[in-house]
């Protein structure tokens, strides 16, 4: 853990400025309560060009609630940094959860993943997103860089995982479950 202050105390000393102290808390905001997400994948949903991206995204987003806030959250229970050093001058209030993963990130690079799979252009700009919401997390003193490394790692695997799982479902072609039909009989 001591690598992990030294580069988030890195980012403090040398940095931080008045403009990114304005611009992390901002990005950072964006991502509170993946509301920014869901608002998405709701928009995506209400078109059919774009109903299996929305699909994709949903099944990502319940993912991450339940495998990423529900269980590792609770089960790894890592204190942030913030409040293992309180000598940093915070731009936002201490988030009342735990550490590992950062949900932010886990959710951005999720969210990053399903926008590549489906549209290269907003993929690519979903990733410039994410990695600035990484970056926010450790600027702004809430998650140390293992939080946000896992939480893009996991981000990642979750959004292959729903896009795989969406397809299973949807795609007509290849049901999850296929049902054998049955010759009529001959008398």
């Amino acid at each position: 853990m001591d690598w992990e202050f030294s580069l988030l105390n890195y980012i403090q000393n040398n940095i931080r400025t008045d403009f990114l102290d304005k611009l992390m808390p901002v990005i950072s905001f964006l991502g509170k309560l993946s509301l920014i997400w869901i608002v998405l994948a709701i928009a995506f949903m209400c078109f059919k060009k774009t109903r299996k991206m929305g699909r994709s995204l949903s099944a990502d987003l319940i993912f991450n609630l339940i495998a990423g806030n529900l269980i590792l959250k609770t089960i790894v229970h890592r204190l942030r940094p913030c409040i293992l050093d309180k000598t940093v001058d915070l731009l936002v209030s201490i988030p009342i959860d735990t550490s590992f993963p950062s949900g932010h990130t886990l959710y951005a690079f999720g969210a990053a993943t399903i926008l590549m799979i489906y549209n290269k252009w907003l993929g690519i700009a979903g990733y410039i997103f994410a990695v600035l919401m990484g970056f926010s997390r450790m600027y702004l003193y809430v998650h140390f860089p293992t939080d946000v490394f896992f939480g893009a790692i996991l981000g990642i695997a979750f959004a292959i995982t729903a896009y795989k799982i969406e397809g299973m479902i949807f795609d007509r072609d290849k049901p999850i479950f296929r049902l054998k039909a049955r010759s009529p009989k001959k008398l």
